[in-house]
This record gives structure tokens, C-alpha cells and sequence, in this order.
């Protein structure tokens, strides 16, 4: 189903997750992007789409979750209820089953969120008590998360280790950073908020009624999905990526990556993969658009790998930073970048990185520094480019 229309018929074998499309209903025209490509195995299409909707083996307390439900893995999870996300408006309903998605659906309608409230908490013997129909059993991702109803439904983010808050802060930090680059709108808002003991990130849906969101590891083309990052530091990689978006008919994404590269620059953005890169899908005029940049955890080093980076800065220190996070290409556009919009922002980093006893001020100062270092490299390209363009 999408909303209230009739989209596919399908089957379904939860011994071995097997899937069968048995019909193509009065709505395909609205069925998910890519699935109504010529030539393509709809079965095969289904079940990636149900996998991108389930809980990832690598999930804190996985084994904890399938044991207390009583289900023998995700993909069953995910079929406890009708499937409803706060992603997108796609929901699954019994043959026969008498119930419409307005009286449902979790954007309108109040849920049980004690099974979120259980994730959080790593209490994972309660769930067993819980009402399974929740959107937290098709929530995709590493991080530890729950979805909380709380004058409407909110996303609390903890990050892949639940033990420490870092990822979090690091979160909150990147919205702040890209919205008063970019605006607004540019980023999802990550507030920062705390959770029995915790502090957490607490986003509300990136979508709203009229919209879906589309990944792009559903869009793009294979050869640019296996460029795109591959050796992110070589620039002539990047480059080609970048080309090849504008060939492909996809100038808007174009710019939208030179920013999101920008953005893994400044924030030591450490997660980016198609995934977590997506489009606005307006169902209702049929318009596709960049979507916000969320799922933004794990920056400013609060990712394991990040605090042993920048426990020592050096000249090494640098180098590494540089090589994960850098590789940005004097040619791209960069006119859209005003450096004043970030003026003072070192002094948002102390203040939300303080909070946090593992950042002690050495930690922070360093931090900062790298900050800086990735912001002038981008200064000076737009500077450049600037007197280029007046000449």
C-alpha cells in the first residue's frame, strides 16, 4: 500500500524470506522508485526494499530484540505490524484486512512508544511487553535509536556505541553548522536533549505527508554509484562523479554533492554512504528535490576511530584528518559559500563538545583547530574562484 491506494500483491515465506509478487494492483504508477524499471526481477526489487526497512544485525542488543519479539530475524520483525515508516508512506495490509492508513499511519496518529523507550534503555527483556506495530521495527542503522511520541513523533539517537554520547553531540553540532552555512532548510534539526542519563540527538520526520523519501542508492546509476567515494581523496575521481551527475542529467545533485563535500570537510563527517544521500519525492505534484542532509553522527570525532585521531594533534594529525575528510577540487562551484555565515562557530564547537567529560579542553582546542584548517582550505578556494569571475 501507499497511503490509501493499492500498489503490489505479493507473497511472502518468512522460513526463508522469500518474496513472490502475485499481481501488480490498480496503483503501481506509485509504487517505489525504480521498482517498474523494464526487465527487472520485481521480486528482487521487493525484497531489497524490505531489507532497506529492517534492523541491521551490527544494531546494539540485535540478538536481545529477535529473542524478546520471539521473531527469527529482522525481515520477520518488520511484518509484526503493517510496516509503517516515518520514512516513507508505505505500509503492508493482511488480504481481506479492513483498515485505512489515516486511522494508522505514525505522522497523525499516537503510538505505544514503550518499544523505543526499551531500545534506548538497552532493556531489551521488556520488549516482549511491547506492541510490535511501531516504526522502530523498520528503522534502518547502526545507532542505537528510538522512536518516542512526544507531541508528535521524534527520532532519539544515542549513536553505535550506547555506553558513550559523543556521537550525538557531534550530530547536533554538524545541523547547527550546515544550517547557518547552507540555511534552514538545508540540514535536518538535530536538537540536543537527554535520555535517561544520556545525552541524545532528537530529530522529527525528514518528510512530511505529501513526500517520500528516496535514497540514492535507488537512483543513481551503477557507474556512479561505484565511483562516488571510491578513493575519496583522489581528485580526479571525485571530479569524474561529479561530471558524470551533470551527463546523467542530474545538475542540482551536482551542486548538492560539492556541498556535502564541503560539509564531510568541516564536520569530519564520518558515515556517507547512498543511503544516507537522498531525494525528496513530492507524490503530489511528482517534483524530486535534495533532500535535507541528515544521519550526521559520529562527527567532530565522536566516532572510536575519530577520538584516537585527535587525541594527539600534530602535523599527522592533519594529515589524516585531510585524507579522509578532504580532497575538495578548486574547480567545483563554490559560489554559493559566504565564509561570514560560519563566523564564531569555533565557539558553538567548545560550547557542545564541553558537555561531554571526554572532551577534555586539550581534546576540544584540537578539534577545533581541525575545524579551522578544513574551513580556510575552502575559504581560500572560494576566494579564488571569486577573483576569477570579477576578472
Amino acid at each position: 500500500m501507499h497511503q490509501e491506494d493499492e500498489v503490489l500483491s505479493f507473497s511472502v515465506c518468512f522460513d526463508n524470506s522469500a518474496i513472490h509478487v502475485k499481481e501488480k494492483l490498480a496503483h503501481f504508477d506509485k509504487a517505489p522508485y525504480g521498482m517498474n524499471e523494464e526487465g527487472a526481477s520485481l521480486d528482487t526489487i521487493l525484497r531489497s526494499f524490505f531489507y532497506r526497512r529492517t534492523i541491521p544485525n551490527v544494531r546494539y542488543g540485535f540478538k536481545e530484540i529477535l529473542k524478546a519479539t520471539g521473531c527469527k530475524d529482522a525481515f520477520s520483525l518488520s511484518f509484526q505490524g503493517h510496516g509503517l515508516s516515518l520514512s516513507n508512506h508505505y505500509w503492508y495490509k493482511r488480504a481481506g484486512e479492513k483498515v485505512l492508513y489515516k486511522d494508522i499511519n505514525f505522522f497523525e496518529n499516537p503510538w505505544d512508544d514503550s518499544f523505543g523507550r526499551a531500545l534506548l534503555k538497552g532493556d531489551f527483556a521488556a520488549l516482549s511487553h511491547c506492541d510490535l506495530n511501531v516504526p522502530d521495527v523498520v528503522t534502518p542503522g547502526w545507532a542505537t535509536k528510538g522512536w518516542l511520541y512526544e507531541d508528535g513523533p521524534k527520532l532519539y539517537k544515542i549513536g553505535i556505541d550506547p555506553e558513550h554520547s559523543e556521537e550525538a553531540l557531534g550530530e547536533v553540532l554538524s545541523s547547527r553548522c550546515i544550517r547557518r552555512m547552507l540555511g534552514e532548510d538545508a540540514a535536518l534539526t538535530y536538537d540536543l536533549g537527554f535520555f535517561e542519563g544520556k545525552y541524545v540527538s532528537i530529530s522529527k520526520p525528514i518528510i512530511n505527508m505529501d513526500q517520500d523519501l528516496v535514497h540514492l542508492s535507488q537512483v543513481l546509476p551503477h557507474s556512479l554509484r561505484e565511483l562516488a567515494f571510491e578513493k575519496s581523496v583522489d581528485r580526479n575521481v571525485a571530479k569524474r562523479f561529479y561530471e558524470l551527475l551533470a551527463e546523467y542529467g542530474m545538475p542540482n545533485l551536482y551542486q548538492h554533492f560539492v556541498k556535502l563535500s564541503c560539509i564531510r570537510a568541516l564536520c569530519f563527517l564520518p558515515d556517507l554512504h547512498f543511503d544516507n544521500v537522498a531525494l525528496l519525492h513530492n507524490f503530489k505534484t511528482g517534483d524530486y528535490s535534495p533532500a535535507p542532509f541528515f544521519d550526521l553522527a559520529g562527527s567532530f570525532g565522536g566516532t572510536i576511530r575519530g577520538k584516537k585521531i585527535l587525541a594527539d594533534l600534530n602535523k599527522g594529525t592533519y594529515f589524516i584528518v585531510y585524507f579522509l575528510f578532504g580532497g575538495l577540487d578548486p574547480d567545483w562551484d563554490y559560489s554559493w559559500y559566504d565564509p561570514k555565515r560560519l563566523d564564531g562557530f569555533e565557539n558553538e564547537i567548545r560550547d557542545v563538545l564541553s558537555k561531554s567529560d571526554f572532551y577534555n579542553e586539550k581534546l576540544i582546542e584540537n578539534i577545533v583547530g581541525v575545524y579551522k584548517v578544513q574551513k580556510e582550505e575552502i575559504d581560500e578556494h572560494a576566494a579564488k574562484q571569486k577573483e576569477k569571475t570579477a576578472v
